[in-house]
């Protein structure tokens, strides 16, 4: 049994990474039931369809797994289309798929939908495969049988995280990425999560919405040793520089981080960065951390105007608790990172002038700026729908770039307006305060900024030690 997995970020600016953790998480798990024959393709930056049909010529998958986003959707729809066996079983998953499985009736060479987390779905659906028989009712799966789709219903959230085995990153370490890009997160900057979920309640993201897709808890943590176990094991592997923790939960869970201090820096040891939220109670957390060996924390501001932030993204704190806590942030030597939006539903420029002047005053030494994008079925989604911001069968060119582009038409915010903003985001926090991140980041910034990145690759990393120095002196 052959299984190929599909991962796409095309047109993806400043944020393609080359690892994913759920193709990841379900490899390893049918790795574990003995299924080895797996491969990967990966397609990033421009869409070059030919990388995807060397690797059905070369692999000969019995199955093809595509993971999906709405950003990618366009791309994946496509690449569907060209595996033209009709004995080659095709199926999606991600949280486009699991929140909008209907693209199956949209999309007549799609085999089947994962309606949630994939690892007992996709390992049952492996199972009926090699045995050639038919598997119409697989709970956690939507299903093509001839001219029907049946839809099972979604299986629990799995909620004994410690048994699972860990992340497969030897699927993506052994395999021909193009720039090397996922090797080289491995090798560098190894990434892990500690749990699964969110239990918050952000308009913009899909985490409330995956929440209900699956009966059961769905914020749920690993144990520190099971995590630390993990660790050890890719340390010793990989030789990674340093530990990148990418759950949004990270700091919530108090007992788990007081005992991961105790253990992380005498089993691991290395520099290490992670998310964290605005509360005042982050304080005393961030200072455990930053003894254990955390380097660089990154907060979730989105915007600076509180209203905004409040009503719109349900995001409930004072620019007044942003300003503390990167104060005191900075005061521990951690290097500071805040995200942040532009075109949000019912942003004016001179509402996202208030992003711009929070960020001047806590003068992150970085920060990163999307451009908001509708994930459909969020509460922002059905907003933008609502107000006339967005259509609801809405296409996305194929020029179009995430995270560096608008797809909804605001009268009081246009297109232009948002990009003028985000090109000249950088210029503005930084000018009179740091003449370097001024200048820099108004080239980063550019609408020449991308090609810049991939012509300086190889000094990428000594650019950003220059840009924000490197305080603790780990490579950066």
């Amino acid at each position: 049994m052959r299984v190929l997995f599909v991962y796409t970020e095309i047109n993806v600016k400043f944020g393609t990474y080359g690892f994913q953790h759920g193709i990841a998480a379900i490899s390893a798990y049918l790795k574990s039931y003995g299924y080895d024959g797996i491969s990967f393709c990966y397609i990033r930056s421009c869409y070059d369809i030919g990388l995807f049909r060397k690797a059905l010529l070369r692999f000969k998958p019995d199955i093809v797994g595509f993971y999906v986003t709405d950003e990618q959707l366009r791309f994946i729809e496509e690449l569907i289309l060209e595996v033209k066996e009709k004995e080659i079983f095709t199926i999606c998953g991600g949280p486009y798929a699991i929140l909008n499985p209907r693209i199956i009736y949209k999309i007549p060479r799609l085999d089947a939908v994962c309606i949630g987390e994939g690892e007992s779905p996709m390992l049952e659906f492996v199972k009926v495969i090699e045995k050639n028989e038919n598997p119409k009712y697989i709970n956690g799966l939507w299903i093509r049988n001839g001219r029907e789709i049946i839809e099972n219903p979604a299986q629990p959230f799995l909620d004994k995280l410690d048994e699972l085995p860990f992340c497969d990153r030897e699927l993506f370490a052994n395999s021909k990425l193009r720039d090397r890009v996922g090797l080289t997160q491995i090798s560098y900057k190894n990434s892990f999560r500690i749990g699964r979920g969110c239990p918050f309640q952000c308009g913009f993201c899909s985490n409330k919405q995956l929440g209900l897709a699956q009966p059961g808890s769905y914020v749920r943590f690993r144990s520190v040793d099971n995590v630390i176990k993990e660790m050890e094991y890719a340390v010793k592997k990989y030789s990674p520089l340093e530990i990148y923790l990418q759950d949004d939960t990270f700091t919530l869970n108090k007992d788990f981080i007081e005992e991961f201090c105790g253990q992380y820096s005498r089993r691991v040891g290395l520099p290490f960065e992670f998310f964290a939220h605005i509360h005042l109670d982050v304080i005393k957390i961030l200072e455990k951390l930053k003894k254990a060996g955390g380097r660089r924390v990154s907060f979730g501001i989105e915007s600076g105007n509180e209203s905004l932030r409040s009503q719109m993204l349900k995001k409930r704190f004072s620019n007044q608790d942003v300003i503390r806590i990167f104060r005191e942030t900075k005061k521990m030597g951690y290097q500071t990172e805040a995200f942040v939006m532009a075109g949000l539903p019912d942003e004016t420029p001179q509402s996202f002038d208030d992003t711009v002047g929070l960020l001047r005053d806590i003068q992150p030494d970085l920060y990163s700026l999307s451009i908001y994008f509708p994930f459909k079925g969020t509460d922002l989604y059905n907003y933008s729908v609502l107000k006339g911001y967005l259509q609801s069968d809405f296409a996305i060119a194929k020029n179009f770039v995430s995270r560096r582009d608008t797809i909804l038409k605001m009268p009081l915010f246009s297109r232009n307006e948002i990009l003028s903003v985000v090109r000249s985001f950088g210029s503005k926090i930084y000018k009179g305060r740091s003449f370097k991140k001024a200048v820099l980041f108004r080239i980063y910034e550019s609408r020449f900024g991308d090609r810049l990145l991939k012509l300086g690759f190889f000094c990428k990393r000594l650019l950003r030690r220059w840009i924000i120095g490197n305080k603790n002196n780990i490579p950066l």
